[in-house]
């Protein structure tokens, strides 16, 4: 509309034309502080570093916070002015896109953090950049769980350089080194875990001759232990104390093995649910997961000294008088072998070298770039260079490309999924022809870093890659005098790996990372090795070696193939051979299973004939059943195949369905033996004469010495009144009736009393006949239960070890592989 109005002004009055010209806005004028930022941006090259004098390392300044927050300080000469010629400024903010920022990274980088992006950093007018930023770390840490949960754990953050050496890029501490250790102000100190200190050292590292600058950070924690205490702890304590109260229970009851039986059942429960609260690791097991599998080991030989006593108490009353000391002794004193095992505490070493450190004031220089070397290579060197085109001046030629892998890390293997992940150091270097120099032009310059995005850079990948890894970003590259470029960075690779778990967790896996041009042939990129394939494979020195996982070598093979017999690619593959370390999972896993397969294995020396033995089986055979649910999601599953401890466990289980059906036939062979008819003359043959002779039951008086410490309700019945009538007094009783029914009768026939008497008395002698024979019957297979009782329980016990035997001679050999 105001447009309209100017183009048209002798259609408007002049108030009109005034009022229109004040509402359109004057074009403001250039303020100081917008004069400021073109000033020092115009022409600054964010790529090269902002010295004058390219001998003169930049210093960085580095502070700490833990909450955490990250103060990173340095100078830059090419951003400094005089605050008089710009209306007083003496300080802005700018990008950080738009400045150089030193390339620190944290050596112990496993992963990328959720942090917020802070766009802007502080500019002095002497140079000095400040940039506060807060930072989510996620790092590798060696962790020391013995004392678990009264642990105290030293976590190191070491930052460095990654690209430049001391000479150019230098560290030191902000503010005084006993400052940082003592301040935990923003540390929020309401969680799990308490910040002790904050220790930090300066320190120099070595790398192919070359020095790198590192301050490294130690964070001093420690557990609080209370919810470890009440959940962990007093639960298993509460256990043991219940199962030492329960020998105060009459010995020759069933109620003491229910009741130990159930405790034991209990905490097997309890023990593995608590599993995922005890932090695991692969080199050893927390004191405490030592404390409960003894307390279970300890529950396990209560409940095998209380079927021990059972068995004693269950012969006859004579044998029990004569054992009545050791008996009362073992059930008295048994429980005294109890123990518990204290939890023992770690102290960890700070350190304590310091060193105090100030910004050094720098003063304006006018020129800015007037005698900065590394900007006129930069320029030299970006002069008509193209990042497109191979860097080659005879296009014939191929660029080889010398790549390098180190294992830091072993993040993650997803067995599922056939899933690895890994965090390497990788190095390749390689000749670019037009970014070279003479040094004598350039104030003797062999070197310098440029960013990678503004040079030509080998298209190499990975052939089994999945997944973008988070990694950190290293800016820049070395570049020397003679071309050779330098292009070194830590990454996290997800890669796909076929994973054998049969073995588990006595696995050996062998997982390939092939490094290969995918587009170019060995015509334009051929590959090489920096360093011999020997020393690539017995190089563990930067590997954290707390994990699950153990590195055995790195083996590297080199390969040309062709996909249309044409073109050829070259390939390197590096296979990471890995093993996994099996001590939790032996712990976890199989001794709870061992000590239920022992307790089975007890379990038959309760006697057949007695109900506790049904009923103590079908306990652990739901104990075990449980088990096995619970410890699923322990197991790595496959849609392949099933790994062997997985086939181990099914077995175990159907050992125990085997037992408690024997135990089954047993107890109804024994019982209710009135009711059957006499024992067959080929099973007596076989069981009560050949399988006595077998099983080295010699003398056959053994079985009626337990026939007769029996309580078996028919003996009961029969006893009542005439125990100690045995066979041969019986008859001599029925003769005398007989003889004294007939002397009466031919005295006085006629009498009806007399024949009244006489048919009782034959009533009576029919019923003791048929009451002997019941008896003999009853003995008959009374012997036969229990010698076929001997015969499965052997049969079953070599089964059992010849299995078990079996299963630790292959995982022994696996673990020696």
């Amino acid at each position: 509309m105001s447009a309209w109005l100017w183009r048209q002004p002798d259609t408007l009055g002049w108030e009109q034309k005034t009022y229109m010209a004040e509402l359109v806005p004057e074009k403001p004028k250039r303020s100081a502080l917008n004069q400021l930022t073109r000033l020092l941006l115009r022409k600054y090259n964010s790529g090269v570093r902002p010295v004058q004098n390219w001998t003169k390392p930049t210093t960085v300044y580095i502070d700490l916070i833990i909450q955490s927050v990250l103060d990173v300080i340095w100078n830059d000469e090419f951003l400094v002015w005089d605050p008089e010629e710009f209306d007083g400024i003496t300080e802005i903010s700018l990008s950080s896109d738009a400045i150089w920022v030193p390339d620190v990274i944290i050596s112990e980088f496993v992963d990328v953090g959720k942090s917020p992006v802070i766009p802007y950093v502080y500019v002095n007018c002497s140079g000095t950049v400040k940039n506060y930023k807060p930072i989510q770390v996620v790092s590798a840490c060696h962790l020391e769980i013995y004392a678990f949960p009264f642990d105290k754990q030293n976590c190191t953050l070491t930052f460095r350089s990654w690209l430049h050496s001391v000479n150019e890029v230098d560290l030191a501490l902000w503010r005084p080194a006993e400052e940082i250790t003592n301040d935990t102000r923003e540390f929020m100190n309401d969680g799990e875990w308490e910040l002790l200190s904050v220790p930090s050292h300066y320190w120099t590292l070595n790398l192919e001759n070359r020095d790198y600058a590192q301050i490294q950070f130690n964070v001093l924690i420690r557990r609080r232990p209370l919810l470890y205490v009440v959940s962990l702890l007093i639960p298993s304590i509460f256990f043991m104390v219940v199962d030492v109260t329960s020998f105060y229970l009459p010995p020759n009851s069933g109620t003491r093995i229910t009741f130990k039986t159930s405790i034991l059942l209990g905490y097997t429960v309890i023990r593995v649910n608590l599993m995922d609260e005890i932090p695991a690791t692969a080199i050893k097991t927390p004191l405490i997961g030592a404390f409960f599998a003894v307390c279970m080991a300890l529950l396990v030989l209560s409940l095998a000294m209380s079927i021990f006593v059972v068995k004693l108490l269950h012969y006859s009353e004579k044998e029990v008088k004569e054992m009545s000391i050791s008996a009362c002794l073992l059930d008295k004193y048994g429980s005294m072998d109890q123990s518990f095992i204290e939890s023992a505490f770690t102290s960890m070493k700070t350190l304590d070298d310091m060193e105090q450190s100030g910004v050094k004031k720098l003063g304006n220089n006018t020129g800015r770039f007037a005698n900065a070397t590394l900007v006129r290579l930069n320029e030299f060197l970006s002069a008509g260079y193209k990042k497109g085109v191979r860097p080659v001046r005879d296009w014939r030629q191929s660029t080889t490309v010398a790549i390098d892998l180190m294992v830091y890390a072993i993040l993650n293997v997803d067995e599922k999924n056939q899933v690895l992940t890994t965090y390497v150091w990788y190095r390749q270097q390689w000749i670019d022809e037009f970014l070279a120099w003479d040094p004598e032009e350039f104030d003797n310059v062999k070197q310098i870093s440029i960013p990678t995005a503004n040079i030509w850079v080998p298209d190499i990948l990975i052939n089994e890659f999945v997944d973008v890894g988070k990694s950190p970003e290293i800016p820049y590259v070395y570049v020397g005098h003679t071309g050779l470029v330098r292009n070194y960075k830590p990454i996290q690779v997800v890669t796909a790996c076929s994973l054998n778990i049969y073995n588990f967790p006595y696995d050996v896996q062998k997982c390939s990372l092939t490094f290969q041009s995918w587009l170019h042939t060995t015509k334009d990129i051929n590959i090489t090795l920096m360093r011999t394939p020997e020393e690539v494979m017995n190089d563990k020195s930067v590997f954290m070696n707390q994990g699950e996982w153990e590195l055995l070598h790195v083996l590297s093979t080199y390969k040309e193939f062709s996909i249309d017999n044409d073109d050829y690619y070259a390939e390197m593959k590096f296979h990471v051979v890995i093993r996994r370390r099996p001590l939790f999972y032996t712990v976890n896993l199989l001794l709870p299973s061992v000590f239920l397969m022992v307790m089975d294995i007890v379990g038959f020396y309760l006697p057949p004939d007695s109900g506790e033995r049904v009923s103590f089986k079908i306990t652990l055979l739901l104990g075990y059943s449980v088990f096995l649910i619970i410890v699923s999601d322990t197991l790595p599953a496959t849609a392949i195949g099933t790994p062997l401890i997985g086939v181990y466990f099914v077995v175990c289980m159907a050992l125990l369905v085997i037992s408690l059906t024997e135990s089954v036939l047993i107890v109804r062979l024994v019982h209710k033996q009135d009711l059957q008819s006499r024992v067959p003359q080929w099973v007596k043959h076989l069981v009560l004469e050949k399988a006595t002779v077998l099983l080295c039951i010699r003398n056959k008086k053994v079985c009626s010495i337990l026939s007769q410490g029996s309580d078996l309700p028919l003996y009961k019945e029969n006893n009542m009144n005439t125990v100690h009538c045995n066979h041969h007094s019986c008859e001599g009783s029925r003769d005398s009736g007989r003889n004294l029914g007939l002397g009466l009768s031919t005295r006085d026939s006629a009498s009806p009393v007399m024949d009244g008497i006489l048919r009782e008395i034959t009533t009576i002698r029919q019923f003791l006949e048929k009451k002997d024979e019941s008896r003999e019957i009853a003995k008959e297979w009374l012997q036969v239960g229990y010698v076929l009782d001997v015969l499965l329980f052997r049969v079953y016990l070599l089964t059992v070890l010849a299995y078990s035997i079996t299963l630790g001679t292959l995982w022994s050999v696996w673990q020696n592989v």
